[in-house]
């Protein structure tokens, strides 16, 4: 169980002065939390640090704050005005409420209902720049896809909501797309384009239809949640063409995005259109399934006559990948450097082999990289401290200088100490908390005179995003 308190000092105050406080747990997180009186749950959970989706921003317009009472329930007044309004409309059982709305008068104990992988991506998602690129001529694979009858859930759902549950597709299909090697080049209403191939890549045909099929299986499994949270049908279709096209950013200052021009977008958007009379889910051209025919698996195949055209075309329906091309597409995932949630990733290594409390140093081309098992999980960091950039920690099998310090262990708590002029920075944020405290008056220090001053260069740690996916740990490289 992990207990919070906001600001413990504060919450301690507050009880000496007589300020009555409830205690809030949060399942499945096990944490703990103290509420103030009058104050809204998810005032007090973001207070502790719990992240909780507030897609309207907590004024009762969307239900993705909703939580499950499992405890407490006599401690929880009865709904009013909004909220009851809002639980009206979307039939709510007693024991759902809404966070935002909800101000216990004693202790609760309750279930974040808006909660899986995705939610942390959504609610943390980064501006990010493209690389510029004036516009050249490139074979790429264009992807497209659009929400089944997305007019009715615009009706049907709340406006808040709606955008929730756009946001989590968007952000779902980009993690896959990227992971795929693709870019995301548009999305406009339920519409998302991608590209594949950009960069050059020769298997961007391939890339290409898995990222559909894997998005299409992420939408099977999110249609319960789908239909449970919003009582709506959740269906996309995807379209997909293989050709030249004139490649580039396009955008006004500061909003540019890698887009491509010319007939075969076109064509890729009309092929995605034409699975609403063919009743399909994933079409694709001709040229792009000659490219990949001895991959992938056939369903079915049709002639039709694309809006706009004079001429009819076929089109191929693909069911899947065969087994030794899914092979291929796992093995070019685990290898080098992949994209997740907008950020470049490569993979380190199965997280069973650093244990807790224990370290490795990984070698890149311009720098080495700590990745460390903490208490709170796994956290990497650039192997250099800030102020000089000498190494933490030497490389395996590195001859060491006998006048080199030694090494200083990592503390669980993720208080890492400089062995050179011993600041103490935290690898969780790269804050510092102590600073050079062997400094002499004039900043250099006995051991290393001849560096000089190094007490104004207060620059804090630069920690790197990591994860753990199927076992591996991976370090972002952006």
């Amino acid at each position: 169980m992990v207990s919070f308190c906001g600001s413990a000092s504060a919450c301690r105050m507050k009880r000496r002065e007589g300020i009555r406080m409830s205690r809030l747990e949060s399942r499945p997180d096990n944490v703990s939390f103290d509420c103030e009186d009058g104050e809204s749950v998810l005032s007090a959970a973001l207070r502790a640090g719990l992240p909780m989706a507030n897609a309207c921003g907590g004024i009762a317009k969307c239900s993705t704050c909703r939580i499950w009472i499992l405890n407490g329930g006599e401690n929880c007044p009865e709904r009013e005005g909004a909220e009851s309004d809002l639980a009206g409309k979307l039939g709510f059982a007693a024991r759902i409420r809404l966070a935002c709305q909800l101000r216990p008068s004693g202790d609760v104990t309750f279930r974040r209902l808006v909660l899986d992988e995705m939610d942390a991506v959504v609610a943390s998602q980064l501006y990010r720049k493209q690389p510029s690129q004036t516009g050249e001529l490139k074979k790429v694979a264009v992807f497209f896809s659009d929400i089944v009858d997305f007019t009715g859930h615009c009706e049907e759902i709340t406006p808040y909501d709606l955008m929730f549950l756009l946001n989590r597709y968007f952000a779902q299909a980009g993690e896959i797309i990227e992971a795929n090697g693709g870019h995301v080049s548009l999305c406009i209403g339920d519409g998302m384009m991608a590209l594949f191939g950009a960069d050059g890549d020769k298997d961007a045909p391939l890339c290409a239809v898995n990222a559909a099929l894997e998005t299409l299986e992420w939408i099977d499994r999110a249609k319960p949640f789908v239909s449970t949270m919003f009582n709506a049908d959740l269906e996309i279709r995807i379209g997909l063409h293989y050709g030249e096209a004139i490649v580039g950013t396009v955008g006004c200052p500061g909003a540019e995005r890698l887009t491509a021009v010319g007939p075969v977008v076109n064509l890729a958007s009309r092929i995605e259109e034409a699975n609403k009379e063919a009743g399909t889910r994933l079409l694709v051209s001709k040229p792009l399934f000659d490219l990949v025919r001895d991959k992938v698996i056939e369903k079915d195949f049709l002639r039709v006559r694309l809006r706009g055209a004079s001429e009819r075309i076929t089109l191929y329906e693909i069911g899947g990948l065969t087994e030794e091309a899914a092979r291929e597409v796992s093995v070019r995932k685990l290898n080098g450097a992949s994209r997740y949630a907008g950020r470049h990733w490569r993979r380190i290594g199965p997280a069973a082999e650093i244990p807790p409390g224990g370290k490795r140093i990984v070698e890149f081309d311009d720098c080495d990289i700590v990745v460390f098992h903490s208490d709170e999980g796994y956290f990497a960091f650039n192997n250099a401290c800030p102020h000089l950039k000498l190494p933490f920690f030497d490389r395996a099998g590195e001859t060491v200088h006998p006048l080199r310090p030694p090494e200083i262990a990592i503390k669980r708590d993720g208080r890492l100490h400089c062995r050179w002029h011993h600041a103490c920075f935290d690898i969780r944020s790269g804050a510092i908390l102590n600073w050079c405290t062997n400094l002499r008056a004039d900043g250099t220090t006995a051991e290393h005179e001849e560096i000089g001053d190094v007490s104004k260069n207060r620059t804090p740690l630069q920690p790197l995003a990591c994860r753990v996916q199927d076992g591996d740990v991976w370090v972002s490289v952006d």
